[in-house]
């Protein structure tokens, strides 16, 4: 360290001492890497509930007529869609029997 000499005051020996202290702590504790915990492999919490009922399975509806003039997206034909035909259903969903039981419209 700094040789003290005796005639040198205390505090200014702790601002000496405070001055040759790094100002900007090192990088390595602003960073934590991470990474190999991110490759580990989380095992499941065997106190965590497990899926109940049966497997849900997509059903095909009514192919579409063919139209000349279709959007150019999803995106602008389900727009489109919902804007002139805000009433019409766009999502059923069904109970265990197959009864609907709410149906989702495009529009208010």
């Amino acid at each position: 360290g700094v040789p003290v000499n005796s005639r040198v005051s205390s505090k200014i020996q702790q601002l000496l001492n405070t001055l040759k202290r790094p100002k900007r702590p090192p990088l390595k504790e602003f960073f934590v890497d991470d990474f190999e915990e991110l490759l580990e492999v989380q095992q499941p919490d065997p106190n965590q509930p497990k899926p109940e009922g049966n497997q849900v399975n997509v059903l095909k509806g009514e192919p579409l007529g063919v139209v000349t003039n279709w959007p150019p997206s999803l995106l602008a034909a389900l727009q489109r869609w919902g804007t002139t035909q805000s009433k019409a259903p766009c999502l059923t969903a069904l109970d265990t029997t197959g009864k609907a039981i709410y149906t989702l419209t495009y529009g208010t």
